[in-house]
């Protein structure tokens, strides 16, 4: 039976529910070069679980006698030059290796969502092009590029850079954390083994943002130090991310460092204003709504997607999104916070 098919008989049984739930299905249907490819952490895997278990050092406070009944979940970043419905979104994944033009099953959730959609640079391979993407959805769904810089390839994203707002991207996103490109377990996947990344250094951010008039996010900043250094390179952005325990074995979970440098960036006049994301380990709405908590603008989802596409072509993406939202809904409501956009830390406490 296809996949497809499967999905669409548990739904007559009763569809998913939870992401927990694609993740369990997607096991059951990955072979075992996806499985180890979508699910697998550096070495020990340590920093992957940090990144998952961080979320319970976080307790939400319950409140009562709020009488909420709808949540507004929009999202504004870029002073309204990029617009959401949603304050989460697909992150910059590669899913070129599970099938042959994977990433278009991304774009369709622009059929159902109102949100930016991150494309990876190394998701897109012949007979897809970067110039034709933005073309694919509407413009209330834009899309952001995010690049790897590739050996032999830096004069080429230059010239790129320069015509992504022609083409219709909204925003540049230059990963800057994949310099040993990434390691699962004790090994690189075969997929990346021929690939050679640039280590990235000031002198290619400072030329990638005069390439473009376009918002320009930095994307793998884990210390305060590295935030404050791509806002004054010109980046407008970044997120907080950790490649999904994918590169550094032992590292700091993404949520860890998340009030620390939300916290440095905001005392400084000259990095306040600066839109800060998070990546890494979000797995339930209530996940998310700590993020946002904590100072996140918008949180990217990367493994669920995977999972939802192993699931359903089709729907999974879209289906993955609707339980987030959901659920993120849900917990708002009972924390007392009307807008998503709104949300600090006071609905928060250290759990014991």
């Amino acid at each position: 039976m296809e996949v497809e098919e499967l999905f669409l008989a548990s739904l007559g049984r009763g569809s998913l529910n939870s992401v927990e739930e694609y993740e369990k299905k997607a096991r059951e249907l990955l072979s075992n070069r996806l499985t180890n490819y979508i699910f697998r952490g550096t070495e020990s895997e340590g920093t992957l679980e940090r990144n998952l278990k961080a979320f319970s050092t976080y307790a939400l406070r319950r409140r009562v006698f709020q009488a909420i009944e709808k949540v507004d979940t929009r999202a504004s970043f870029f002073d309204g030059r990029i617009r959401s419905s949603l304050p989460f979104f697909p992150g910059c994944i590669n899913v070129s290796p599970m099938y042959p033009k994977a990433l278009l099953d991304i774009l369709k959730v622009s059929q159902t969502f109102e949100t930016p959609i991150f494309i990876s640079h190394l998701s897109i391979e012949p007979p897809l092009h970067i110039s034709k993407l933005p073309s694919l959805v509407p413009d209330s769904s834009p899309l952001i590029w995010q690049i790897y810089l590739r050996k032999g390839e830096e004069e080429l994203c230059l010239k790129q850079a320069k015509l992504a707002k022609s083409w219709g991207y909204r925003a540049i996103t230059l990963t800057v954390d994949v310099e040993m490109s990434v390691k699962l377990k004790n090994g690189t996947p075969n997929d990346l083994s021929s690939i050679e990344f640039i280590s990235v250094a000031p002198k290619h951010v400072k030329r990638l943002r005069q390439a473009t008039q376009l918002p320009f996010i930095i994307k793998g900043v884990m210390t305060h130090e590295d935030a404050e250094l791509a806002i004054e390179l010109g980046a407008d952005g970044i997120i907080i991310s950790n490649h999904g325990g994918r590169t550094l074995d032992q590292g700091q979970a993404t949520l860890e460092v998340l009030p620390e440098i939300v916290r440095y960036l905001k005392s400084k006049k000259m990095t306040r204003s600066a839109e800060i994301f998070f990546d890494g380990g979000i797995r339930r709405g209530t996940d998310i709504l700590k993020a946002l908590a904590l100072g996140a603008k918008g949180c990217l989802i990367g493994r669920p997607i995977f999972w939802a596409l192993a699931v359903s072509r089709n729907h999974g993406p879209s289906d993955v999104l609707r339980i987030l939202k959901d659920e993120l809904e849900r917990a708002a409501t009972l924390c007392g916070v009307t807008s998503t956009s709104n949300v600090n830390q006071s609905i928060l406490r250290k759990a014991e």
